[in-house]
């Protein structure tokens, strides 16, 4: 709260404006009550917004604040999640903010930047993303008292929407080998059909299909041994740590003919002797591609270029699903594991999941539901007693 009090100056009366800011006591002298009084309403209105009274000549920008807090949290922030804060302040947040003092960003600017960028057609999880990223930088601010009070609680984002009209897609086993066979015909000696059989058979996530090593695809001891990832942050690829600690885990590999197609597979991979190699191939960019294959087995697999060039157009001419999700594969996977009577909690570690919880949450609907042998125990227990 700010006070004004008079004095008694050498020059005759004065008016003294006394308030706290940033941990710190603060004042100002006017000659003037009037005037006085007017700066302290502005130091209240400061407060409330979340501003300063501080001169615009004096305090950090958002951007040197931002750098400060992205350094400070480097050592215990995986790459890739100091990557995606990277790209978020310099795609749309910087150029509103980035140059700005902090002490005059207040919550009506941040309301106004989280209109705009509902204008642009963002959806509210993503604009919720990228006003979490100015939170911190601010929630930062007030900690090292750069400024007094952090406007972002003040303002109100987009209502979440919830897509409750998202189906997962499940394929039979029979439609997994029609969709690859399918893509085979039309994309011959591309790998994609194999890639969606593997991804099928096996659960793997996207970036952790991506980030396969020829090490990695251990076929003597008949499993995948899951040990990175890689994802495409900012325009690079980027190696980062499994999602969570049971991520790094081993698949096995059940399907005889599968196998006999990786081992035929890595029979032709012009790196099988590199034990760091990229398993996957990704695609040749540039001019005379008709004359040679147009794989690279430099660059990771696009599991999104997969799905857009051959799972969905092929599982659309079989007519098997008109729209298609690359991750609707471990969907499958899951499926064909609880169908085939393996536990869930079996599955739960093939697939990586944090705890059996999650798959419960997600497939307990596909557990089996034939009580033939529970009823049989009940039965028996009941004649005994």
């Amino acid at each position: 709260m700010a006070h004004v009090r008079e004095v008694t100056r050498k020059g005759g009366k004065a008016f003294e404006v006394r308030w706290r800011e940033g941990g710190k006591d603060r004042q100002r002298t006017f000659t003037a009550k009037r005037d006085a009084e007017r700066h302290a309403h502005k130091v209240e209105t400061a407060k409330e917004t979340g501003a300063t009274t501080e001169p615009l000549t004096r305090g950090k920008t958002f951007r040197e604040v931002a750098e400060a807090m992205l350094a400070a949290q480097a050592p215990r922030l995986k790459r890739g999640t100091l990557l995606q804060y990277e790209a978020l302040y310099n795609g749309r947040i910087y150029g509103t903010f980035g140059g700005e003092r902090i002490a005059r960003v207040d919550s009506s600017s941040v309301q106004a930047w989280v209109a705009a960028l509902a204008g642009e057609g963002l959806a509210p999880n993503t604009i919720r993303n990228h006003y979490i990223a100015v939170n911190k930088v601010f929630t930062f601010a007030v900690k090292h008292r750069i400024i007094a009070h952090n406007p972002c609680p003040a303002v109100v984002l987009p209502r979440m929407v919830h897509r409750d009209t998202f189906k997962p897609v499940f394929l039979t086993i029979a439609e997994v080998e029609a969709v690859a066979a399918e893509v085979d015909r039309h994309a011959p000696g591309s790998q994609y059909g194999l890639l969606i059989r593997f991804a099928a058979h096996t659960g793997l996530r996207a970036a952790e299909i991506s980030g396969l090593r020829i090490r990695d695809v251990n076929l003597s001891a008949g499993h995948v041994e899951v040990r990175r990832t890689l994802k495409r942050i900012a325009g690079e690829w980027t190696i980062v740590p499994p999602k969570s600690a049971r991520s790094s885990r081993d698949v096995p590999l059940l399907s005889r003919s599968l196998t006999a197609d990786l081992k035929l597979y890595l029979l032709q991979h012009p790196k099988s002797g590199d034990p760091d190699a990229l398993f996957w191939a990704g695609l040749r960019f540039g001019p005379h591609l008709a004359d040679s294959s147009p794989l690279d087995f430099s660059r990771p697999v696009s599991t999104t270029a997969v799905r857009m060039g051959h799972l969905v157009p092929a599982a659309a001419r079989l007519g098997v699903t008109p729209h298609m999700r690359f991750h609707d594969l471990r969907h499958t996977f899951a499926s064909l594991m609880l169908a085939a009577g393996f536990q869930p909690w079996k599955v739960s570690r093939w697939m990586g999941h944090a705890n059996v919880s999650t798959t419960d949450a997600i497939y307990a609907h596909l557990y089996p539901s034939d009580y033939a042998t529970q009823i049989e125990k009940f039965e028996a227990f009941v004649a005994e007693a």
